[in-house]
């Protein structure tokens, strides 16, 4: 097992067990970290992920009983998210693309050599790192809620005993956290005392000495806390010495992990706080970080609050409260003249301390804001406290908004004797305040808030009320149910209701799609995301949202994603007439067009025969006729390879016929197989948004109909190489693997010239092993056509080629429509065979008519040997596989492109590849 402080665990699954046992052994040796444990099936894998503890899985594919995609699929009902890598001698876009479905993290392929086990141990490590940087995240959010928790109600409390016991509760209750206490230094015994505690006790605390020594009983969390004035932590208690004397009593109350942290506020020390936790090593720097927050947050509360205690039996100690605060601090005798004041009044109001001392508190406010403020003041001196705002006067004349917040101050004797508070700017908030309304105003839509009751009365409602709902927001205001039972459309308001209480029990934010009735009677799609605002007592007090108009993209969308899901059933056709009758169904029930047919082409009798067509098209102009090629608007269409859209055909003599009632057409071409007729009784039918839809269709036909058209060409094709490229990398590889790693220990032990050969031999084997399925496995490739821009793809290609010592001049500026995935593996073998053959060679790309030129200046080939080369196993090196350029050959042809080999300027080799469509 790892020492490694970053230890990953790993469980290995493959039914090779000298692969399994071959691979552990070197991950282990790639990566001090990685801990690699085995099983051989993916059964005895499963019962080892319930068994926890790992941070990620690697798995074969082709496997007995649950193949490496079912056994991922289980680990993923288990655990969602745990690091999962299919790491497979079986190799295939099918099986990548299943494995990407069932929520793989990465997918690796089974190489040669040992030299795979470096890669699978680098995406072994980016894996669990990704996965424990989510976590990390999550344990923010958490310890981030816990701080917002605990700083409102210390914010709340109102004695120092209320907070510590509110930071006892809302700790021992937040996972991972069983128990915690806040306790006191006895100065006469030097034992520290718990105040309160709350959680998992049992009795715990009556039964344990803790004491601020360097004795035994002082040597745990809470004594060096206080002893040394920091956050102290016992990751394991099980396993710390210095935790001892505690140790079985806190082990039976599931105690795993204890932290402990000192109450301090400016050298002032009020006690400790002790946290403990149901799980070793707990405590990680950030939840270190926390603790130390909440124990200054806490030291600075119970600190005011011994000030505010104080404050009443000591003059002298409202110079220490006016030093501690940053906020405008005052003292205002009865009479309503300043008793006392810091720094931040003179520098609020612009007044010198002179001029302050003479002032009545009333005298810094405007005259239409006196009258409230002497009413604030009467409240706090009758009551006890009271706040207000209001804007003071300066000395400038400037009006600065203010937030006052006073209480009653009171003598020895509990007599009155003034005010004593203070006032926070509010300059900044208002300015928050007036951004946020001009940006409601702004919005395309409204914001709201709202009961969370059957018909949403709305409490506030703001923004483009009337454009979107046609009511006034006081009409939606004033009119306690009218979003609800008159806005909200009939058959949503249940759905709207449902979801909206499932987010709310969910405690989440909640987005909805719904639609609405306007004032007018128009039906609108909206689109509302908001949230619940809880009380005190966990309670919804209220909604609040935003709506916006959705109604164009919706129905665009819904649009869409019908149109998305039909073409999906056109390339799923089996039959060239199943793909044509989908086509019709579509754009009569889709894409909501009267008239369709779809016209298929029959050779033998070079004739466009109705392949389908729809119920409405019956109707219309009755069962489709059959055209001769060249013959009306279908046959016109098709001979031309052209479409056409027709707005009146009564305007187009040469193409309208009376017979029918047509006046509207688009006539669309698939191709060599056929045509598609879209019509419609009425003039001026279709509009650019139809056309553009109807092409859709026709395009995604077209491209079934070629699928369809070789398919049957293929299938046998692709069975044979795909069963060859299994045997290859599957049945191959893995003896291979084994036989090379084992070779790599015994050479670890000793090297002689007969383990060198051995090893020579299987680099012989792996690399006609690779270029075997590359060559198979590009004849049974499809081609994705796209524009390609030569000079780049040829610089990321040289950078994936071992080129040692040799250079490269790129002179090209074309691009061409190619597949760049294939066109990129003919540009690296060319690159890979100058250099294999010419050493620390020159190679030059350049620009041919319709294609490019790849040269090199080193020893060339001979004319009587060119027309060899693109042959499968030619090879002029012993240690060539004959395979490179019959792999470029492949590309060519698939590309349509022809390939020939001469001698270049500098006699070296030149091969020149054309045939390419030019992109300009």
């Amino acid at each position: 097992m790892s020492a490694h402080s970053d230890a990953i665990r790993v469980l290995h699954v493959d039914d090779d067990p000298d692969l399994a046992e071959l691979a552990a052994i070197h991950l282990e040796r790639e990566d001090d970290r990685l801990d690699i444990e085995t099983a051989t099936d993916a059964a005895e894998g499963l019962d080892r992920v319930s068994e926890g503890g790992f941070d990620c899985v690697v798995s074969d594919y082709d496997m007995p009983g649950k193949s490496g995609i079912e056994f991922l699929e289980a680990v993923r009902e288990e655990r969602p998210d745990l690091p999962f890598i299919l790491y497979t001698g079986k190799g295939s876009e099918e099986v990548a693309s299943d494995a990407i479905a069932s929520g793989v993290t990465d997918y690796l392929q089974k190489e040669r050599g040992t030299g795979q086990y470096a890669v699978l141990a680098n995406r072994i490590a980016n894996a669990v790192e990704q996965y424990r940087t989510g976590q990390r995240a999550a344990e923010l959010d958490r310890i981030r809620t816990l701080a917002s928790e605990i700083n409102k109600a210390i914010v709340r409390a109102d004695s120092r005993g209320a907070v510590e016991r509110r930071v006892c509760e809302i700790v021992s209750d937040a996972d991972p956290y069983r128990f915690a206490w806040i306790g006191e230094v006895d100065a006469e015994t030097g034992r520290i005392e718990p105040k309160v505690s709350a959680g998992v006790e049992g009795g715990y605390l009556d039964g344990i000495t803790i004491t601020t020594d360097e004795s035994p009983t002082g040597l745990g969390p809470a004594g060096t806390a206080i002893r040394e004035r920091r956050v102290a932590v016992s990751q394991d208690v099980t396993e710390d010495d210095d935790f001892e004397p505690w140790r079985s009593a806190a082990v039976e109350r599931g105690f795993r992990s204890v932290a402990a942290l000192p109450l301090e506020y400016r050298d002032t020390l009020y006690g400790a706080l002790a946290v403990y936790a149901d799980r070793p090593n707990a405590f990680d720097a950030t939840e270190r970080e926390l603790l130390a927050e909440v124990g200054d947050d806490v030291a600075h509360v119970v600190h005011s609050f011994e000030v505010r205690e104080n404050l009443r039996e000591e003059r002298d100690f409202i110079d220490q409260a006016l030093d501690s605060l940053t906020d405008v601090f005052y003292v205002i005798d009865t009479d309503g003249t300043f008793r006392r004041w810091n720094d931040h009044l003179v520098e609020a109001v612009g007044y010198t301390d002179e001029a302050i001392e003479g002032m009545r508190a009333t005298e810094l406010f405007p005259e239409d804001e006196r009258e409230r403020i002497r009413a604030a003041m009467q409240e706090a001196l009758a009551t006890g406290e009271a706040a207000v705002e209001s804007e003071v006067l300066t000395a400038d004349g400037e009006r600065v908004p203010y937030e006052f917040a006073g209480s009653s101050l009171t003598d020895r004797d509990g007599e009155l004797i003034g005010l004593i508070g203070i006032a926070r700017d509010l300059t900044e908030r208002k300015r928050r305040e007036r951004r946020l309304s001009r940006l409601v105003d702004n919005l395309p839509g409204m914001v709201y808030r709202c009961a969370n009751e059957p018909g949403w009365p709305m409490e506030d409602v703001r923004g483009e009320v009337t454009e979107l709902t046609g009511y006034r927001p006081a009409d939606l205001e004033s009119q306690a149910r009218v979003y609800g039972e008159r806005v909200i459309h009939p058959e949503d308001r249940e759905g709207v209701w449902e979801s909206i209480q499932v987010a709310i029990e969910r405690r989440e934010p909640f987005e909805i799609t719904y639609r609405i009735r306007t004032k007018e009677g128009e039906v609108k799609w909206v689109w509302e995301r908001g949230r619940a605002t809880y009380a005190d007592d966990g309670d919804v007090s209220a909604l609040e949202g935003f709506v916006t108009d959705v109604t164009d993209r919706e129905r665009h969308g819904r649009v869409i994603d019908a149109l998305h899901e039909i073409v999906r059933s056109i390339m799923r056709a089996e039959t060239a007439e199943r793909a044509a009758e989908i086509a019709v169904e579509t754009v009569h029930d889709v894409l909501d067009m009267p008239a369709s047919a779809v016209h298929l082409h029959d050779p033998a009798a070079d004739e466009l025969v109705p392949a389908a067509w729809t119920d409405r098209t019956e109707e219309i102009v009755g069962v489709p006729p059959t055209f001769a090629s060249g013959e009306g608007l279908a046959g016109r269409a098709y001979e031309a390879g052209e479409s056409f859209t027709y707005d009146d055909l009564s305007t187009v003599p040469e193409r309208f016929n009376p017979d029918t009632p047509v006046r509207s057409e688009i006539v669309l071409p698939l191709d060599d197989h056929g045509v598609l007729l879209i019509g419609s009784p009425e003039t001026d039918a279709f509009d650019d948004v139809d056309v553009s839809l109807a092409e859709t269709v026709a395009a995604h036909t077209t491209t079934a109909l070629d699928r369809i058209e070789r398919e049957r060409e293929l299938e046998r094709q692709n069975e044979r190489l795909e069963e060859f490229a299994s045997i290859v990398s599957h049945d191959l590889r893995n003896p291979l693997n084994v036989a090379e790693g084992h070779l790599e220990l015994s050479r670890a032990e000793r090297d002689d010239e007969h383990l060198a050969a051995i090893a020579r031999a299987h680099d012989r084997i792996g690399a006609l092993v690779d270029d075997l399925l590359q060559l198979a496995r590009e004849g049974a490739a499809e081609t994705e056509w796209e524009p390609v821009e030569l000079a780049g793809l040829v610089g990321d290609c040289w950078e994936n080629v071992d080129t040692g010592g040799a250079t490269v001049d790129v002179d090209v500026e074309s691009a061409v429509r190619a597949d760049r995935s294939r066109l990129a593996q003919l540009f690296e073998n060319l690159i890979r065979n100058a250099v294999e053959h010419g050493g620390d060679v020159t190679v030059t790309v350049g620009d041919l008519e319709t294609g490019f030129y790849v040269a090199d200046d080193g020893p060339g080939i001979p004319a009587d040997e060119r027309e060899r080369v693109f042959d499968s196993g030619y090879s002029t090196r012993d240690d060539g596989t004959g395979f490179g350029l019959a792999i470029v050959e492949e590309v060519a042809d698939a590309h349509g492109c022809d390939v020939r080999v001469t001698r270049s300027e500098s006699g070296g080799t030149r091969f020149e590849v054309t045939g390419f469509e030019p992109v300009e």
